[in-house]
């Protein structure tokens, strides 16, 4: 009865562990603004709306704004309301590339960084296509895997390691009631 008592104990404290470990692993993130990421405006915002899953420590926000030329002014003139941030858009940059960045530091303390990107401004004119020659092949285009999508999230692997941690504590278990019951 002890070994029986001493697992389900066991178990128990791994489950509690394995329930709270991706909520260790959550830290604030953008969830949307305005404008998008990779948006197609006709002109520059007036300002930048972003929205954050958790509220923001003020004092802690920083925001710069890029353009395609390589300025990068940082901007001063934000407000910071809990969870979203309101950025007035700065004068001197031209366009037509331009990447906002953010860091913040949410309410656990934890700081994060990332950039929304957007064109603002006439659509570019490309030239006409010039056609092909009859019978000539076009090799085909090829493109490489982006790695930031083609690794697991923190979320995943959080996942991987509770599964993981589940199947040793069962068989662990299934060891215990074996040597308990006297079968090899």
């Amino acid at each position: 009865m002890k070994r029986a008592t001493l697992g389900s104990v066991l178990m128990a404290i791994l489950l509690l562990l394995i329930a709270h470990a991706p909520a260790a692993n959550a830290h604030t993130e953008l969830l949307l603004s305005d404008p998008a990421d990779g948006a197609r405006l006709d002109t520059v915002p007036a300002e930048v709306l972003m929205t954050f899953s958790e509220d923001l420590l003020p004092e802690t926000v920083n925001v710069s704004v890029a353009d395609g030329n390589g300025m990068v002014i940082r901007v001063l003139d934000l407000v910071v309301d809990g969870a979203y941030v309101t950025v007035s858009w700065p004068a001197g940059l031209t366009g037509p590339d331009y990447t906002v960045n953010y860091r913040v530091v949410s309410q656990d303390g934890h700081p994060v960084s990332g950039s929304i990107a957007f064109t603002a401004g006439p659509p570019a004119v490309s030239p006409a296509p010039v056609p092909s020659p009859v019978g000539s092949v076009t090799p085909p285009v090829t493109t490489e895997p982006d790695s930031e999508t083609s690794s697991l999230p923190v979320g995943g692997l959080a996942a991987i390691a509770g599964g993981l941690a589940v199947g040793i504590a069962i068989g662990f278990l299934f060891m215990l009631r074996r040597r308990g019951s006297g079968t090899p």
